[in-house]
């Protein structure tokens, strides 16, 4: 290989000139690798400032919190309004059913990856949809956030291994003598800062290879297109994304009648941002709707 060629494969192919140029001397691997990285660098934080510029002009209400995520779980922009410690960002609230998937990845450690179907009688089963989900398994409860099904995985743990499920997560988990309710994101049993809420969930969707994770991601896919986060992909388009919404007790002073938090995974396919979103006074499906479009803002403001 000439000289001329030579320089150019290893301008193309940064990790493969480390190994080559650390045998020429450090001069040619400073010169040739220290950019790359510098540029890198550039690129992100050019990045978080459009991307904060962006929703704060395109999102100025002070009833929206919300937490961006790079795909390496560093917060890229960020608005958990100030007005008092249960507002930040670092301190914990009750998110509703963002908790839902866990309990079934703690279900699922303990009943060797087999779940069950389950009759939804809706009011009658303690779920928020009055009619009903009928029978359903564990990718459609995820999907409709079906508070029936989760209440009977949730009957069927043994706490303290569920709590180290959690752990292994980052998240706190509940007290381990919460009743049921509070294992399901009902009430405000169960409270995590929202930066590990978030966090969480970027750590979820690679683990695609695990068959319990695999079958909860599903269900994500299905929330954004078909279920209680529907209006993400009304908005972002067909696939675009893996979702799930959570309704909470108001945190605010005064409180609303609700708080909804919508957390989505963008894009589906190869996940390079996530966007968690509490609206305050709202249900979490009807949040969904702000968090498909503030990732819309930002698809139309890119390069």
């Amino acid at each position: 290989m000439g000289a001329v060629n030579k320089r150019q494969h290893l301008q193309a192919i940064p990790i493969q000139a480390t190994r080559i140029t650390l045998a020429l001397g450090c001069t040619i691997f400073l010169a040739s690798v220290t950019p790359t990285f510098a540029q890198q660098a550039a690129d992100a934080q050019l990045f978080s400032q459009a991307a904060q510029a962006n929703l704060d002009r395109n999102f100025p209400s002070r009833t929206i919190s919300y937490l961006l995520l790079n795909e390496f779980g560093d917060v890229v922009a960020e608005r958990w309004p100030d007005a008092g410690p249960e507002n930040d960002p670092r301190q914990a609230v009750s998110p509703g059913s963002l908790v839902k998937p866990f309990i079934a990845i703690a279900y699922g450690e303990q009943h060797h990856g087999v779940f069950p179907v389950v009759r939804c009688r809706g009011t009658q089963s303690r779920c928020w949809r009055p009619a009903g989900h009928g029978s359903i398994g564990l990718e459609e409860a995820i999907t409709q956030s079906c508070n029936a099904y989760f209440l009977q995985l949730a009957s069927g743990l043994d706490r303290s291994r569920a709590a180290q499920t959690f752990a292994h997560f980052g998240l706190v988990g509940p007290d381990q003598q919460a009743a049921d309710e509070s294992l399901v994101g009902l009430g405000a049993g169960w409270k995590e800062p929202p930066v590990a809420l978030a966090r969480v969930f970027l750590e979820l969707s690679k683990e695609q290879h695990r068959e319990t994770q695999r079958r909860i991601l599903e269900g994500m896919r299905g929330s954004a297109s078909r279920g209680t986060a529907r209006a993400v992909d009304a908005i972002l388009g067909k696939n675009a994304a893996l979702a799930k919404t959570g309704t909470a007790a108001c945190s605010h002073k005064p409180a609303g009648a609700a708080d909804g938090f919508t957390v989505v995974v963008y894009p589906a396919g190869q996940p390079r941002l996530v966007l968690l979103v509490r609206v305050h006074g709202i249900t979490g499906a009807e949040s969904a709707k702000t968090a498909g479009a503030m990732l819309r803002s930002l698809q139309a403001s890119a390069p």
